[in-house]
């Protein structure tokens, strides 16, 4: 199966000004999936993916939706003083069920990272940090995984454990349930204590989690950036 049989093209009407982009601007450099897809016949590093399904995003609905809008400020954005190839794969629609989309964005996931392809996934709930996770399971890595999240997700959901499904606010049980086990790290930027339970935090110190509260980063944000660096993937 090819990596375009997953996506739909984007649609520019309303993310491409009508005076067009400046040579210097994103949208003049990114190689985007409108029409034909895009060919990966020269070296490519980022790879950015859209994805509309937001049927597990609590009390979020609509960010399903969310891919366009970035796009469309994105584009606009003036390239920096570096060469970075860029290609935009268009949406993953939401399968039939949102195991299907799932199934779909781990196999994408999986493929760019065996090309050393940096995958940026937007729109959908958190919840899609589960299969972008599953996709380092074909390959035998060890994940780094950084959370940018002002609460750690680990409710209770009714998907039942035979189940790939999960909720953006459950979505860290299946991954620390997840067998096998492959997440080398796990660590927590900007939590806040009032959205947060003491027996959470219990949890967070007996894995020896790095977990950060929002007070800490403010007061020195450079604290951030080892863990940054480190990281296999980041969910915000």
């Amino acid at each position: 199966m090819l990596l375009s049989d997953f996506f739909t093209p984007i649609d520019t009407s309303n993310i491409i000004p009508k005076q067009g982009y400046y040579t210097s601007q994103l949208g003049s450099k990114i190689e985007y999936y409108s029409v034909d897809f895009p060919s990966f016949q020269d070296k490519v590093d980022i790879a950015i993916i859209g994805v509309k399904d937001d049927r597990n995003a609590v009390d979020n609905s609509g960010c399903g939706l969310g891919a366009d809008y970035v796009r469309e400020k994105l584009y606009r954005l003036h390239e920096g003083n570096y060469n970075t190839k860029i290609v935009d794969l268009g949406n993953i629609r939401a399968g039939e069920t949102v195991t299907d989309t799932y199934v779909a964005l781990k196999t994408v996931v999986a493929e760019l990272i065996k090309k050393e392809i940096i995958p940026i996934i937007i729109g959908g709930g958190q919840d899609l940090t589960y299969p972008q996770y599953m996709a380092y399971e074909d390959l035998e890595q060890k994940v780094d995984l950084v959370v940018v999240d002002s609460r750690f997700d680990l409710d209770e959901d009714d998907k039942g454990e035979d189940s790939i499904e999960t909720t953006s606010a459950s979505y860290l049980n299946k991954i620390f349930m997840h067998q096998p086990n492959y997440l080398f790290n796990y660590s927590n930027l900007g939590y806040q204590v009032y959205f947060t339970s003491q027996d959470s935090l219990r949890v967070m110190d007996k894995l020896y989690f790095d977990v950060h509260r929002l007070g800490e980063l403010t007061r020195n944000i450079a604290v951030a950036e080892p863990i940054i660096r480190n990281a296999s993937m980041i969910s915000f």
